[in-house]
């Protein structure tokens, strides 16, 4: 668990992880990246009056580490069989939660991961859905990943053992959940398992990251170009810019559509900007992957 300014978040994050029932235990790492608010207060309050309290293993940086390193030293810190996300201003629903994806990751070992089904509530529009949007338990393979990211930060459990060592990259990159996906992804050559069930809750507010990218259409260009900037790094560092080329084509076509028509009604000359390169790549997957 990552946190920085979660005042008003962070209790019922962490309470969510308290609450689970295992038959394993659970460690709960907490990275405080120099909250200036009160978040360590409250954060000192749980671990001293909660009687589940010792499970936290609470560090608080004495400066600002930013989001990327303060989520690459949480997960360092990670010693079990498995590591499950939850950020700060997130938070579990179930008590099994924890113990349904172990269980589903204990008995299919050509599994590397287990999500499943959270709510989006998003207060700065005052609206939520359910997403995924699937009403059974659902395979997903690394090229579903590579078009779109089907998982909440908060809904994500994994094996450790394809973490033992992070790529020299992991750093540059903006999206660190879908980045870290992928990565265990092409790691194990494996599978991942979204369950059905509805099991945690994934805030978007004016003060995470994604609020500050969906807040106007500005932003919302600046989001799907820091999507084109980590499709790159992905291509070239993971995927060496050989391996799942249709889909990397597939992902940029998508993105530049988004952002020509993001452009269309404020800023001409971008918009054809965007539009011509669109085209273009619409033109490239044509002449290398039409149906013969």
């Amino acid at each position: 668990m990552i946190t920085y300014g979660h005042e008003k978040f962070i209790r019922e994050a962490i309470e969510g992880v308290l609450m689970q029932e295992c038959n394993f235990e659970v460690e709960l790492i907490v990275a405080n990246d120099c909250s200036p608010d009160q978040t360590d207060s409250v954060i000192q309050d749980i671990i001293t009056n909660h009687p589940k309290g010792f499970r936290i293993k609470y560090i608080k940086h004495d400066s600002n580490l930013g989001m990327m390193p303060n989520f690459i030293f949480a997960l360092k810190e990670c010693q079990g069989k498995y590591i499950a996300l939850c950020e700060g201003d997130d938070y579990w629903t179930y008590p099994l939660k924890l113990q349904k994806q172990v269980d589903f990751l204990e008995a299919n070992e050509e599994y590397s991961m287990c999500t499943h089904v959270a709510k989006e509530v998003n207060v700065i529009n005052n609206m939520e859905h359910l997403f995924p949007n699937i009403n059974e338990n659902t395979t997903k393979t690394i090229q579903d990943y590579i078009a779109n990211n089907l998982t909440a930060t908060c809904s994500l459990l994994f094996r450790t053992e394809y973490l033992k060592t992070l790529p020299h990259w992991f750093n540059k990159i903006k999206f660190g959940d879908l980045g870290l996906m992928l990565f265990i992804f092409h790691r194990s050559n494996k599978r991942m398992m979204i369950l059905k069930d509805f099991m945690g809750v994934y805030r978007i507010h004016p003060g995470g990251v994604h609020g500050s990218l969906k807040k106007d259409n500005n932003s919302l260009v600046k989001a799907y170009k820091m999507h084109l900037d980590f499709i790159a790094i992905i291509d070239k560092e993971m995927f060496l810019r050989k391996e799942f080329s249709k889909e990397i084509l597939n992902k940029k076509i998508t993105v530049y559509r988004i952002i020509k028509d993001l452009y269309k009604k404020n800023n001409v000359l971008y918009y054809y900007k965007f539009k011509i390169i669109y085209v273009i790549l619409k033109l490239k997957q044509i002449i290398l992957y039409k149906k013969k």
